[in-house]
């Protein structure tokens, strides 16, 4: 009777461990939809909004008398030279980047902690400053235009590794 009990046993381990792998196996595919989700709800519109805000800027720019990264500056200029109703378009698009940019820094935040790569955290951080300096620098335009001052000549450095560390990201996350 002694050599029964040892064939059970095992034939329990070995459910148990079949049970065991199966329910790991389970919560991975679990945990990988959940990441894929993530990335969709999060990762995707910065993408789109960072796309937007080059759209916006593309269309700025494309005459050639506003440099890319001088913006701000060009348009204190030209509301000193032509008035600000002129430039109502142009205000209307930095104010649509600065809008773009706080929904950015909204969905880094809420994705942060849950982040997969180093590049993308690193990058994320440099975005976060960068819109922040904007959008103060950009909220003080219209005191400078009223005071008569200007921008310092150091101009907000975009992080433009940025667009390409939200793709690795969404590609890690799947």
């Amino acid at each position: 009777m002694s050599e029964r009990p040892v064939p059970l046993c095992a034939l329990l381990v070995a459910f148990s461990l079949l049970a065991g792998a199966t329910a790991w196996y389970h919560a991975s595919q679990l945990e990988r939809a959940a990441r894929a989700r993530l990335a969709a709800s999060l990762l995707e519109p910065i993408a789109a909004l960072l796309s937007d805000n080059q759209a916006l800027v593309t269309e700025m720019t494309s005459t050639g008398s506003v440099p890319d990264t001088a913006l701000l500056q060009s348009y204190l200029a030209a509301v000193r030279r032509d008035g600000v109703p002129r430039h109502a378009d142009m205000k209307r698009r930095l104010d649509q980047i600065t809008d773009n940019d706080a929904a950015i820094v909204a969905l880094i935040k809420s994705y942060a902690a849950d982040a997969r790569t180093a590049a993308f955290r690193l990058e994320a951080d440099k975005f976060v400053a960068f819109a922040t300096t904007w959008r103060d620098r950009w909220s003080s335009v219209m005191e400078l235009f009223m005071a008569g001052g200007d921008y310092a000549t150091s101009e907000v450095l975009y992080p433009t590794g940025f667009a390409r560390a939200v793709q690795r990201e969404t590609e890690a996350a799947r």
